[in-house]
């Protein structure tokens, strides 16, 4: 069986959050340093430092659950593991951990750092969202589409508009342009008839 070893911290990492307290990803082992450091000088009741005697057997060092443990990027590795051996995950894609999942359901097979129930749970619920997802990019589309539509033929109507406007323009300016014309011939003609000399039968002079 494994020994159970002390957790290996750094000094003052129980006082400081950039050393370590409540953020695991902090928590790095440094050698202790420093004359008067407890740590260093292996005093009671303090942190141990890392030295030699704390390793386990090399029978059954990096053992799981007592077993080897195997890699496993695919469903033929969990076909092929042994009485002796347990599975551990590798860092693979959704798909791929999916059908890994399924398999594991139906064998019934476990492994050392993956459940496939909660797995697949969440999985589904990611499936739903990015459906719904989808659903509101295409209606966004079709609504933008419609506005774009609608837009478009009140330009053409309101063109049309502007169309029929212009030639009932044209048409009343060429009318008023022919009265005033006809109005000025009239006028050039009362003008030519009063400007002719007219006489009488005897050619003695003017008609007044």
């Amino acid at each position: 069986m494994k020994r159970h070893n002390p957790k290996f911290l750094r000094t003052d990492s129980h006082k400081y959050s950039r050393l370590g307290i409540r953020r695991k990803n902090k928590q790095v082992y440094r050698k202790s340093k420093g004359g008067e450091n407890k740590i260093r000088l292996n005093m009671k009741g303090h942190l141990r430092n890392v030295r030699s005697g704390f390793r386990n057997e090399k029978s059954i060092r990096g053992l799981i659950k007592g077993l080897k443990p195997v890699m496993i990027f695919n469903i033929n590795d969990l076909k092929n593991i042994k009485k002796e051996e347990i599975g551990v995950l590798a860092s693979v894609g959704n798909k791929r951990k999916k059908e890994i999942a399924e398999y594991m359901q139906k064998e019934k097979i476990s492994l050392g750092n993956f459940n496939p129930v909660k797995f697949l749970e969440k999985f589904q619920i990611k499936k739903e969202q990015r459906q719904e997802e989808k659903k509101q990019r295409i209606e966004k589309r079709l609504s933008k589409d419609k506005k774009a539509k609608k837009e478009a033929e009140k330009e053409e109507k309101k063109s049309e508009h502007k169309e029929e406007k212009s030639e009932n323009k044209s048409t009343e300016t060429k009318k008023e342009n022919e009265k005033v014309e006809e109005i000025s011939n009239k006028i050039k003609e009362n003008k030519q008839n009063k400007n002719e000399i007219q006489t009488n039968n005897y050619g003695r002079g003017k008609w007044i």
